[in-house]
């Protein structure tokens, strides 16, 4: 599992419970449920991403499944 996926249902399950609230109470929620202890590095970049992600403040630019690339190797069998 990757940082990302592990912090996905986390950040949309606090974002779903503090629906309505001021951005204030929202980004500290977010901050109070950071789950990776130090908020440094690679973990806390990819923490903060997803959040802008969810947020609708960023596209995601990242690895995506494409279902054109399953269907194309299960021609060739």
């Amino acid at each position: 599992m990757t940082w990302r996926e592990h912090a996905r249902p986390i950040i949309a399950k606090v974002l779903a419970d503090n629906e309505g609230k001021t951005e204030k109470e929202i980004r500290r929620a977010l901050r109070d449920a950071y789950p990776y202890g130090e908020r440094s590095m690679h973990p806390y970049k990819i923490w903060c991403d997803e959040i802008k992600v969810q947020r609708g403040q960023k596209v995601f630019k990242g690895k995506q499944d494409n279902p054109n690339q399953q269907s194309l190797f299960n021609e060739l069998d």
